[in-house]
């Protein structure tokens, strides 16, 4: 089954369960005929923080659990041996070093249990993007990886080597076809005082890494932002898929349509989203609404179209969450009923 020329829901990734069985029981239980993903349990534990859930193995890495605080040290001891060992398994194609543990993720560690031997068309996994990991975790001088020249240079191709674990698993466990998604919030400040020294030369091709990583895997590359940005940026890398928050930021996007037009020409989808992730909204009726604002943009769902929430959902209530997401089902299936 090809993605394309298909309206399908998924998730962006984050749920507010705090037990992983109950989380995976309701992905897996609605999302079936769409594409299930594994939910990241940020309420669970601090290791479940979309910035620390990928830090296992970066040289440097300290983590507080008590003060809930990530960085890295690249004075301590230890750095250069575990700079080596990065820069080895990177270099030798290790995956088993870009492992992810069950503490870090225990959705994922219970998706993959639970996927063997099940007919999935397609399954989702996600991970930090090169900028947003790099923006998040600070040096001992308080200063971002991606300004830190011993360590940026890995990082996209360290996250890189995270999403081909991920795909590798997933093949061990289903044959479905594998959509890795690199969530990316800092891209909405490109242009502003906090990426002086970062064009957008850079920042095109530290996603570009990651993305090649997932397509030599044969597998589909999307790229999650969440607010507004430069859209053209992302729209002109490698990605299949653009996922944006269609709720607040539709008209933004529009702005953009010579970009717009080469994405979908070369074959480029859009991933709605089109739910708003937000407990103080009357999502009563809402899901006919929101289909009536896709479905104008025609000319967007040429190729088919993903439909998602807005953004995660870890941080809202698990009733409003669950909610939240069926109804992203509700839209994809009342489109793909056109």
């Amino acid at each position: 089954m090809d993605i394309k020329n298909h309206f399908l829901a998924t998730g962006i990734g984050s749920l507010p369960f705090t037990d992983s069985d109950k989380a995976l029981d309701f992905v897996l239980s609605n999302f079936a005929a769409h594409i299930p993903f594994w939910p990241q349990l940020p309420r669970r534990s601090f290791l479940e923080s979309m910035h620390v859930q990928y830090s296992q193995g970066f040289p440097g890495i300290k983590i507080d659990l008590s003060k809930k605080n990530i960085y890295a040290d690249t004075r301590s001891n230890s750095f250069m041996d575990e700079f080596e060992k990065c820069y080895d398994a990177l270099n030798n194609k290790r995956l088993d070093f870009f492992s992810i543990s069950p503490d870090y993720a225990a959705g994922l560690d219970g998706f993959l249990k639970n996927i063997k031997n099940k007919n999935f068309n397609f399954i989702k996994g996600q991970v930090i993007g090169p900028i947003s990991y790099g923006m998040t975790i600070l040096d001992e001088k308080k200063r971002p990886l991606i300004f830190n020249k011993e360590l940026s240079e890995i990082i996209p191709q360290f996250l890189g080597f995270k999403a081909k674990w991920q795909i590798s698993e997933f093949r061990k466990s289903a044959k479905s076809s594998i959509v890795m998604f690199i969530d990316e919030p800092y891209l909405v400040a490109i242009g502003t005082d906090q990426f002086s020294g970062l064009g957008e030369e850079k920042i095109a091709s530290q996603l570009n890494s990651v993305i090649s990583e997932i397509h030599q895997e044969n597998a589909i590359a999307g790229i999650h932002c969440c607010g507004n940005t430069d859209w053209s940026v992302i729209l002109e890398t490698d990605v299949d898929i653009l996922s944006f928050d269609a709720f607040e930021f539709m008209d933004n996007l529009l702005i953009y349509k010579d970009s717009l037009d080469k994405f979908i020409e070369r074959g480029g989808m859009l991933a709605f989203g089109i739910v708003p992730n937000r407990h103080d909204y009357d999502l009563e009726g809402y899901a006919a609404r929101a289909s009536k604002a896709v479905k104008n943009q025609s000319w967007l769902l040429k190729n088919g179209a993903v439909i998602t929430p807005s953004c995660g959902c870890g941080t809202l209530g698990e009733s409003i969450a669950q909610k939240i997401h069926l109804l992203t089902i509700e839209i994809a299936n009342s489109l793909a009923a056109l």
